[in-house]
């Protein structure tokens, strides 16, 4: 379970948040709360969380400048901003801060689905996706280019994903890359990132409450109808009653 600090000066919100994190998303515990930038930079002393979610504009110390100081001591801490405000100059200062995502208010639960479970990926293998082939490739260079496209896809799941792409990303023709993800893994790059979709899919419905278009999208499907119908084909069950038998 990971630990999350919320740092948000509306009440409401806050309690909002947290419901969402942890009974929706999942994975995540609140540990501790503040109204302003001043009162979490004294909790974090004593609270070490993994993840600081904060808002911009709050009383006494604002998030940048709060962010500002909580990089002078914590400078690996994963930080998400949240803000009402879509001003380019926030978010400019907020990246500058090394920030890891930068989301506005009101939250969409899909994205902050997304900020937190690329956390997930990048902290250990919590979040890693069951299932996923690893099988033992003789060719020390190919299997390196087959590593870096299943973490390329891993990362893209809720996006489009060509073979075009990838062979783009580790400067291959993307024929050669073809023949050579099925000499090294056994299967099609389609069938691989279809099967990558389906065990997100899974796991989601099994780790979150997420609504089924939610989880959907979070798969890489911007039709909620075709992703049932593809879920069935494959689980040969409908997403609500793999969820249900979980």
């Amino acid at each position: 379970m990971h630990k999350l600090f919320l740092v948000e000066d509306e009440a409401l919100i806050r309690t909002g948040l947290k419901h969402l994190i942890e009974e929706v998303i999942g994975g995540f515990q609140v540990v501790g709360e503040a109204e302003n930038g001043r009162l979490a930079l004294e909790a974090l002393k004593s609270v070490k969380p993994d993840v600081l979610i904060s808002d911009i504009r709050m009383n006494e110390m604002n998030g940048l400048e709060m962010i500002r100081r909580v990089r002078d001591q914590y400078p690996e801490l994963y930080i998400l901003i949240l803000s009402g405000y879509a001003d380019f100059e926030y978010a400019k200062q907020a990246i500058k801060y090394g920030i890891s995502d930068y989301l506005l208010k009101p939250v969409d639960r899909t994205e902050l689905a997304q900020a937190l479970g690329e956390f997930k990926r990048k902290h250990g293998a919590r979040n890693a996706l069951p299932g996923q082939p690893e099988e033992g490739e003789t060719d020390q260079k190919g299997r390196q280019l087959i590593r870096k496209v299943k973490e390329l896809v891993a990362q893209r799941l809720d996006q489009e994903i060509s073979l075009q792409y990838m062979a783009e990303q580790v400067h291959l023709n993307h024929q050669y890359l073809s023949v050579l993800f099925k000499t090294e893994t056994g299967q099609n790059f389609t069938d691989y990132v279809s099967r990558c979709r389906m065990n997100r899919a899974k796991q989601l419905l099994k780790e979150t409450n997420l609504r089924i278009y939610e989880v959907a999208k979070l798969s890489g499907y911007l039709s909620s109808k075709h992703f049932m119908a593809v879920f069935k084909d494959y689980t040969g069950c409908t997403p609500t009653q793999y969820r249900e038998q979980q």
